[in-house]
């Protein structure tokens, strides 16, 4: 009887384990300059996250009074930089620092932001010139960020998001259920012969 509830137990909490985890992009350990083919990918707490578009670089700013002296910037304004969750991961919220708004006061950045979902449906779009800029929209897949204001590249920083990873597909589900039917087929049968 103990191995059939450890076995209950076990499958219960695999089931009902969290799928997400916090996590946060600042961009301090990226080297400076442009990325090779215009796109990185980086590993953050388990999630692979891919930046790309033309022009996307790692920019130091540390002559401007900033937390953060390394930032994510287009070449030019007008450059669209696109971040995406991998691996079937998404999230349904977003912040971010939209930097020159926040600390180069000269000029002021609005974003356009667009959401969408693994199967490249539109969720919503945001458009702001605050120095921080939420997103909140289900299942977030793909993000893409762009500035109309002409200057020399838009700086994003401090990308906070949850991601959580795909739900079981309903065969997952039947497969762990079939399996946990076999183990009390088992320890009933086992039951059977030794009475």
């Amino acid at each position: 009887m103990h191995t059939l509830y450890r076995s209950l137990v076990i499958a219960s909490s695999i089931a009902a384990a969290p799928l997400a985890n916090a996590s946060l992009i600042d961009f301090q350990g990226e080297p400076v300059g442009t990325y090779a083919g215009n796109t990185t990918t980086l590993l953050v707490d388990g999630t692979s996250v891919r930046f790309s578009g033309l022009g996307s670089q790692i920019r130091d700013l540390t002559p401007f009074p900033s937390g953060s002296s390394r930032v994510l910037s287009s070449l030019h304004d007008g450059q669209e930089i696109t971040m995406e969750l991998l691996g079937g991961a998404t999230t349904n919220s977003l912040t971010f620092h939209n930097w020159i708004s926040g600390v180069y006061t000269s000029e002021v950045d609005t974003i356009f932001v667009q959401a969408f979902d693994v199967a490249n449906n539109l969720l919503g779009s945001v458009t702001s010139s605050d120095e921080f800029i939420n997103l909140n929209f289900t299942g977030m897949a793909r993000i893409t960020f762009d500035d109309f204001t002409a200057g020399d590249g838009y700086l994003l920083d401090d990308f906070q998001y949850t991601a959580t990873t795909a739900v079981p597909e309903p065969a997952t589900w039947a497969l762990m259920l079939f399996g946990l039917g076999s183990l009390v087929s088992i320890h009933c049968h086992k039951r059977t012969v030794q009475a």
